[in-house]
């Protein structure tokens, strides 16, 4: 009897040593949590469809040029380490709600204290990322409501965590100097073990694994496995430039005094086209002050195109006068867009309607689509792509030299600061 009562002395003894854990706090870490994952998985799957084209208009999410979710995950501030930036944060609310739940259920504080420390260091590093991928967007010019709810969830994490500990904000400091003491083996204030090792391999695990899958995934879907963007960038460079004279004034979107120069031979009948149209510019905003962007039409239409020995696209040439008299109206590129999304609607109707929803004298829009200089316009831009070999669409150069992976972010906007940075 004597025994049995000493147990469950050192059994109380042992359980009140253990660090004290609030229940509440944590249930909000995994609702936190939870809410992360499906934003991250929301944002890692829009980064993927964006790049391979698998939007043909704007997401959810993207209201306008401001508000724009489409635009900051077309850009290279959407990844980090070759991999959507939200995957990371996938991982990291998966980590965080996991301890967070264990710690609301186990009886085991000590251990679950230990991995809560682990996750609640990793929100404040998620936070200070969060600071430095606002900052992104702040160069940009763009809100993407997305990302920013994700920040709201690594905050509120950040705090859930610690107040599950049972902590004061006056007392994390204290906290975890005793913690970081106990990892190096020093004595400390601490009622558990940090257990640093295996901390370490879990998330290596875990982090390595991710990695891994997000990787083969990526490969599949955009046939890129094997793709080495150095190399490529290095090929791209040995290129021959050509000299392109345009004798029209193309539209240009950018910045028309810069001395890097992106130029895109299109057509709007074009189904390759459609996808350059909703891909490409996208994945340039981040330079827009930096580069001079060119549309060059060249219709395979064989009313207008001399070149083409037969009819492929029979609605291209009017096609193109519309985006010509749009030029000349003020609103080329986003007529550009609204003709592309409605791509199988194609004729005089659809640029009717888009000219009556800009405000513009239809009329006068109607007219401009039959005059002589406008056909000229367009022989004009078909002439460049003559002067240089091109024949099909799109094709897209920069400086010079002919884009073949276009449709890779990585690789196009590397060639992009590798311009920048020989200017």
């Amino acid at each position: 009897m004597g025994k049995s009562s000493q147990n469950r002395r050192q059994a109380r003894a042992k359980k009140s040593q253990q660090p004290a854990l609030r229940s509440r706090p944590l249930w909000i870490a995994v609702v936190l949590a939870g809410i992360g994952i499906v934003l991250s998985l929301y944002a890692t799957n829009l980064t993927f469809k964006i790049a391979t084209g698998a939007y043909g208009e704007a997401s959810g999410c993207s209201i306008n040029e401001w508000i724009n979710c489409d635009l900051a995950h077309s850009s290279s501030y959407a990844r980090l380490f070759g991999v959507p930036v939200a995957w990371w944060g996938l991982l990291f609310y998966a980590f965080a709600g996991l301890t967070a739940l264990s710690g609301a259920m186990s009886s085991n504080r000590s251990k679950a204290a230990a991995y809560l420390t682990v996750a609640w260091i990793l929100s404040i590093f998620a936070v200070a990322f969060s600071l430095y991928k606002a900052s992104n967007l702040v160069n940009l010019k763009v809100l993407c409501p997305v990302c920013v709810a994700m920040y709201i969830a690594n905050i509120g994490i950040m705090f859930a965590l610690p107040a599950g500990l049972s902590l004061r904000i006056g007392g994390w400091r204290d906290y975890l100097s005793n913690y970081f003491q106990a990892v190096t083996g020093k004595k400390s204030g601490l009622l558990f073990e940090p257990k640093p090792v295996a901390m370490a391999v879990t998330l290596l695990a875990l982090f390595g694994i991710g990695y891994a899958a997000i990787k083969n995934y990526e490969g599949k879907i955009m046939d890129t496995s094997g793709f080495d963007v150095s190399q490529a960038v290095t090929n791209h460079f040995r290129q021959r430039p050509f000299a392109l004279d345009p004798k029209e004034g193309p539209a240009v979107w950018g910045n028309p005094d810069s001395k890097v120069t992106v130029v895109e031979f299109a057509d709007f009948q074009c189904p390759a086209c459609q996808q350059s149209a909703a891909r490409f510019r996208p994945m340039l905003w981040e330079f827009r002050n930096d580069i001079r962007y060119m549309f060059f039409n060249l219709p395979l239409d064989s009313q207008i195109n001399e070149g083409m020995a037969s009819q492929l696209h029979a609605l291209a040439g009017d096609a193109a006068r519309a985006g010509v008299c749009a030029q000349e109206f003020g609103d080329f590129w986003e007529f550009h867009d609204e003709v592309f999304r409605n791509q199988l609607s194609l004729g005089r109707p659809l640029y009717q309607r888009l000219a009556e929803e800009r405000g513009w004298d239809t009329a006068a829009f109607s007219q401009c689509m039959v005059r002589e200089d406008v056909t000229e316009r367009i022989k004009s831009d078909i002439s460049v792509a003559a002067s240089v070999s091109i024949t099909s669409t799109p094709t897209i150069m920069v400086n010079g030299r002919k884009l073949d992976y276009w449709g890779i972010p990585e690789f196009t906007q590397a060639v992009i600061r590798e311009e920048l940075s020989r200017q």
